[in-house]
């Protein structure tokens, strides 16, 4: 059954797709929690930002081996993101573009970041602009072999008149993946604070998991739209 790029589809679609491909999630959150785990239990990452302090930092309060930890995770990461979104195109069939295109998707990351980030701190509706525009872009790179100038483009026009269901898709995820992450850290809590800081460790890494699927979810769904149009004017 074709799904549109609505609401009701984009979820349907994510759901699907997530399901297509439990086992890269599965082995994607085990490594990418584990090693987030590792880090706080031998007190080489800080707890309440596990998944989001990934990076190179010497200060005062970040020794040698705290820094080095940050900069190993952050490379496994966004190298883990990569294969997990290449995964969910094949699973689809959007795979069509063979060569590596991990230089482009991490390059398209960096752009598209400094830029959703300074929307945001500038007026806060520029970034969340961004961030529905964009939504499709890693698709495009990854699946299409575009490059990263294009896949932006082609993705903020493949999801015209689409934005309002984008956006409201991805904040009831962001809502719910709030609140399921609240329970669990409310069970764990009642064992011990040490369980409370590994479990938060991978769910933060099913929420990375999570959200690569929902950009691949909305690209699946508008690159179809755009194929469709296409096929009408051709």
């Amino acid at each position: 059954m074709q799904r549109e790029a609505s609401f009701t589809g984009i979820f349907g679609e994510l759901a699907s797709l997530l399901n297509d491909a439990w086992r890269e999630i599965a082995l994607y959150v085990l490594v990418i929690g584990g090693l987030a785990a590792i880090g706080i239990l031998v007190g080489l990452t800080e707890p309440a930002t596990a998944m989001f302090d990934f990076g190179f930092e010497l200060n005062s309060n970040r020794g040698p081996a705290s820094a080095l930890f940050g900069l190993v995770a952050l490379i496994v990461s966004v190298v883990a993101n990569y294969l997990l979104l290449k995964r969910f195109l094949a699973v689809r069939g959007r795979a069509q573009e063979q060569r590596n295109r991990f230089w482009p998707y991490f390059g398209m990351g960096i752009l598209s970041g400094f830029a959703i980030v300074f929307g945001l701190i500038l007026l806060v509706v520029p970034g969340i602009i961004l961030l529905v525009r964009w939504s499709a872009a890693s698709g495009y790179v990854i699946g299409a072999g575009q490059g990263v100038m294009d896949s932006l483009g082609l993705s903020w026009e493949a999801t015209k008149g689409h934005g309002w269901a984008i956006f409201f898709a991805g904040l009831v995820l962001f809502v719910g993946i709030i609140v399921a992450g609240a329970v669990l850290g409310g069970i764990s809590g009642a064992i011990s604070m040490e369980a409370v800081e590994t479990v938060s460790a991978f769910v933060e890494a099913a929420y990375g998991a999570i959200f690569a699927g929902f950009g691949i979810a909305i690209y699946c769904l508008v690159q179809d739209d755009t194929e469709q149009l296409s096929e009408v004017f051709a």
